[in-house]
């Protein structure tokens, strides 16, 4: 055998490339500790209500936050979906439509059949509450919201449920388009 192959065939020496990956292994597992020490540290906190000079609370929790914080975390939530909506909108401008299509959260498979039985009163309650709004006013992420409670309490209204009954818990889109 020849010098040229035998070298070759060696392994090479530990130096400075092997503390080099020693130093990149050593910072990876530094900065993944911090992260998930940051993540745990900051997930257990609640968020607190800030309070804002002249303005009260900033923060403060929805109905759906306490309808969830009351919820058994074991049951499965109960989903009524509803056919789309379409509906002219209230513009004066412009001829616009929408068309909508959700479901309806309800806090037990009871409550979900008792949706499914006063379905046209509720379909009906939504349409004319759908046909009052503008483009304006279901744009945007605050318009959506004021919509899902505009829409949870013609349900209510609809299945003469109380005003603040838990029965129904939220209203969530799965579709929505304005044009």
């Amino acid at each position: 055998m020849s010098t040229a192959s035998a070298a070759s065939s060696a392994p090479p020496p530990a130096g400075p490339k092997s503390k080099k990956m020693l130093f990149i292994i050593i910072g990876a597992v530094v900065l993944i500790g911090g992260g998930v020490g940051g993540y745990f540290a900051l997930k257990g906190k609640p968020e607190e209500p800030v309070a804002v000079a002249g303005k009260g609370i900033a923060t403060v929790a929805t109905d759906t936050e306490k309808a969830a914080a009351k919820r058994d975390p074991k049951t499965k939530p109960t989903f009524v979906p509803l056919e789309p909506f379409t509906v002219n909108l209230a513009d004066k401008e412009n001829e616009r439509y929408a068309q909508v299509t959700f479901s309806i959260e309800a806090d037990s498979a009871a409550t979900g059949d008792a949706v499914k039985s006063h379905m046209p009163a509720i379909r009906g309650r939504v349409l004319l509450t759908l046909s009052t709004k503008s483009a304006a006013d279901l744009s945007g992420r605050e318009g959506k919201l004021t919509l899902a409670k505009d829409i949870l309490a013609d349900a209510r209204k609809a299945m003469d449920l109380p005003d603040d009954s838990t029965a129904l818990i939220d209203v969530h889109f799965t579709n929505f388009v304005m044009q």
